[in-house]
């Protein structure tokens, strides 16, 4: 009998450590010590002996566990997988590693699963899924909740956490936790990532933002950020079935082989997306000097979170969704290039949060991970395989989910007013597609339209919209047009005329978000075609 040990790592809450603050600096800083705290750590804590190469910080897959001490079979997806040789290795590992996070990250929580089987006659694709599907999430529910000690005697509040400041920080009271996210090597470390992985984002002299007021703002406009939250979609399908392909134990070294590959593929392709974004702004910087002038050369992007499949990043408002849809279609451009997807692209979908500068950030995460899932729902209810994109722009405070908002803000007599969400591509079962919603936005935009800088006259045309066909036509007869912009794709009778096709509204998104989209991509085009290249 050849018995080892999976142990498998999870981190919870991870949502609150990281995007809790409303300081840009201290989520980042907690973005990194989640990204230390299930790579670099991880490793760092592993019995000697191990499949780790140390000079690249990457797997060797020619190492095996019936040669070492332990192997790290992959991670990702938020979970780390590794196996050992004996349980008393596993523990020891266990215990330097969240010994560490409690000295290094506090306030991060880890929870650790541990299952032992027989290599020769248990399937490890079982095991893993057992493990991670059922001892963690048992794990998860029986732990003992965290209940700070919020103080004794006289004590003065952390600034961002409530918990109980240890030292003042800039004039400001911080606790622990921030104190680590904000430390100065933790920072550090963040922008080397950030450099290594992003290489472009220091091509020009431009300021890297550290704060929500440094994403380049304009003198003279109102100050708004994009949330951007995207998220592959059925990825714990694909880990199922690569389960399911290999579940015998004699192909218990194929399973690792094929579930490594697919972690590892998934990784380049969503960082390979991510830099496309990062290379299309740093792009438009560099095109167009006046641009980065207006921004006073601060760089207005940074992202959060990214290495997989699971980004985060914000930048200013009016790229939020330019760039929101450069992550998607580069996206499914790379995962079509990677070994473990056999040529067929995977798909994504997206959330973009706008909100002012200064709204709580925590409640803007979290709305753009409702878009996320809003997208995500449209597909699965239209049985569309395929990437979606969802957003909202938020003038004030936001009460309620995102379905009692647009019940609330965007239902009127004649039905939705909101064409969202889209689908990223032109499609046969549905005219509401990102195609579709540009080339509308771009009749109201462009300079040489009949609507650029006449504000009143759109602002007229929202108004009709909400009051339905009727006023639509009322409308067209009292600023005598002919008809409203026309998408050759949208297969409605007299759409043109009324507004609207049947119950959803053609016309109202694009009205709402002119006034805070800049095509990234045109600018980078124009310049290209300009040059000569």
């Amino acid at each position: 009998m050849t018995e080892y040990v999976l142990t498998a790592i999870d981190t919870t809450r991870i949502q609150d450590y990281i995007f809790g603050s409303n300081r840009l600096a201290e989520n980042i800083g907690g973005s990194e010590l989640v990204e230390m705290a299930t790579h670099q750590w991880v490793y760092e804590a592993l019995p000697p002996n191990n499949n780790v190469d140390a000079a690249t910080v990457t797997l060797d897959s020619s190492r095996t566990i019936d040669t070492l001490n332990a192997e790290v079979l992959y991670t990702g997806g938020g979970n780390t997988v590794i196996l050992f040789k004996t349980f008393d290795l596993a523990r020891a590992f266990a215990s330097r590693l969240t010994r560490r996070v409690l000295r290094e990250a506090p306030g991060l929580e880890l929870v650790i699963a541990h299952h032992r089987f027989d290599w020769a006659r248990d399937s490890l694709a079982q095991v893993v899924s057992t493990t991670l599907g059922v001892d963690l999430a048992r794990k998860k529910q029986n732990r003992a909740f965290s209940t700070p000690l919020l103080g004794l005697g006289v004590t003065v509040p952390c600034a961002s956490t409530g918990l109980v400041a240890s030292r003042i920080v800039e004039k400001k009271p911080v606790s622990l936790e921030i104190r680590a996210k904000s430390s100065k090597s933790v920072q550090n470390q963040s922008l080397a990532r950030l450099r290594e992985k992003l290489p472009k984002i220091q091509q020009g002299d431009w300021e890297i933002p550290r704060d929500f007021d440094d994403l380049g703002r304009i003198k003279g406009e109102e100050s708004y950020i994009a949330v951007v939250h995207a998220d592959g979609n059925g990825i714990g399908k694909r880990v199922e079935a690569i389960a399911n392909r290999y579940y015998e134990p004699q192909q218990n070294r194929a399973y690792i082989k094929a579930i490594r590959t697919f972690s590892q593929s998934l990784e380049r392709a969503a960082t390979r997306a991510l830099i496309s974004v990062v290379d299309l702004m740093a792009d438009a910087f560099i095109a167009d000097p006046e641009l980065a002038g207006h921004h006073r050369q601060r760089f207005p992007l940074r992202p959060i979170v990214f290495g997989g499949d699971d980004v985060t990043f914000i930048c200013h408002a009016r790229y939020g969704l330019s760039l929101a849809v450069r992550y998607l279609e580069a996206f499914e451009k790379a995962t079509q290039g990677e070994p473990a997807f056999d040529g067929k692209p995977a798909y994504a979908c997206a959330g973009i949060a706008i909100v002012k500068t200064h709204y709580p950030f925590a409640r803007a995460y979290r709305l753009s991970e409702q878009l996320c899932r809003s997208a995500k729902q449209m597909l699965k209810q239209e049985k569309i395989e395929g990437s979606a994109v969802d957003w909202h722009v938020a003038m004030s405070g936001i009460t309620g989910s995102l379905e009692a908002i647009r019940q609330r803000e965007y239902s009127v007599k004649q039905g939705l007013l909101h064409m969202r969400p889209l689908l990223l591509r032109d499609s046969n079962v549905s005219w509401r597609t990102w195609p579709v919603f540009k080339t509308l936005l771009d009749e109201f935009i462009r300079e040489d339209g009949e609507w650029f800088d006449r504000r009143n006259k759109a602002k007229a045309l929202r108004e009709a919209l909400r009051q339905g066909q009727d006023a639509v036509r009322d409308f067209l007869s009292t600023y005598q047009l002919d008809a409203l912009p026309k998408v050759g794709t949208i297969n409605v009778a007299d759409y043109e005329k009324t507004g609207w096709a049947g119950d959803r509204c053609i016309y109202f998104d694009a009205i709402e978000i002119m006034d805070l989209f800049t095509d990234v991509q045109r600018i980078v085009s124009e310049f290209v075609t300009a040059d000569g290249v």
